[in-house]
């Protein structure tokens, strides 16, 4: 584990969404390694709301997209005698593939929604609190009773689009995060605020603290400037700001 805790701040729509389906995906990834009925109700759970992302937008077209803006900027890295030629080239060569795979996929992300009855009905009562109980749905439990092997048959099925979904949006996320490097700051009375710049545009923010901190990191802002606040919380009260200065890392990711 490690001995910090990092916050993040997307500052883009494009970001906010893929570092949604990113938690959607790891989460999804969690309860399909077990066997029960409540962690497949979770898997599911997760599929349904990667599914409704998916379904609000373009979501392969802003894929590709990133993909594109990603290579520009590594292709104007290669002009860098410092830079590992070798590995960049490789670098570019997967997200030319990647890119390949979604432009070549067929059809809506969500149509599955239309095509297996049983994702249809959980869907419609996914947003009624407890609306997927034994009597409400009937089919669903007598699926969940199913064999392991033959739920894991029909859930791969399902997911089988989103693979390189997935895979686009770790590697875009991955190689955003390792943009930047750590700059150690402090927070005077746990206040921090600084400009960012507009000729650079960045798409994240992470703040990093220590695990046994006893404040959290509540950061806002936009693409001209950033603040953060650090907080402490309270059991029946609202967080407040603490006092004193606190120490943390800060990396603004601008690749």
């Amino acid at each position: 584990m490690s001995e910090q805790i990092t916050y993040e701040l997307p500052l883009s729509e494009r970001i906010r969404t893929f570092l949604r389906l990113e938690d959607l995906f790891e989460q999804m990834q969690h309860f399909a390694q077990y066997d029960g009925e409540w962690q497949n109700r979770a898997e599911l759970s997760c599929l349904l709301d990667i599914l409704a992302i998916s379904s609000r937008m373009d979501l392969r077209s802003e894929i590709t997209k990133e993909i594109e803006r990603l290579t520009k900027s590594l292709v104007f890295f290669s002009q860098n005698p410092n830079v590992d030629s070798n590995k960049l080239k490789q670098t570019i060569e997967q997200l030319n593939q990647l890119t390949h795979t979604l432009t070549f996929s067929s059809g809506r992300v969500d149509r599955i929604l239309n095509e297996v009855d049983l994702l249809k009905s959980l869907a419609q009562r996914n947003s009624i609190p407890g609306g997927s109980c034994d009597f409400d749905l009937p089919a669903y439990h007598f699926w969940l009773n199913k064999p392991l092997a033959e739920r894991l048959r029909y859930t791969q099925s399902w997911t089988a689009d989103l693979s390189p979904i997935k895979q686009s949006i770790n590697l875009l996320l991955q190689f955003i995060r390792f943009s930047a490097s750590p700059m150690a700051k402090v927070a005077k009375s746990g206040f921090y605020q600084q400009s960012l710049d507009s000729s650079q545009p960045a798409q994240l923010l992470r703040v990093s603290v220590d695990r046994d901190a006893a404040y959290f990191a509540e950061i806002s802002g936009g693409k001209h400037r950033f603040s953060i606040r650090f907080m402490q919380p309270f059991d029946t009260e609202r967080p407040v700001q603490i006092n004193e200065d606190a120490p943390f890392s800060l990396h603004i990711c601008q690749l």
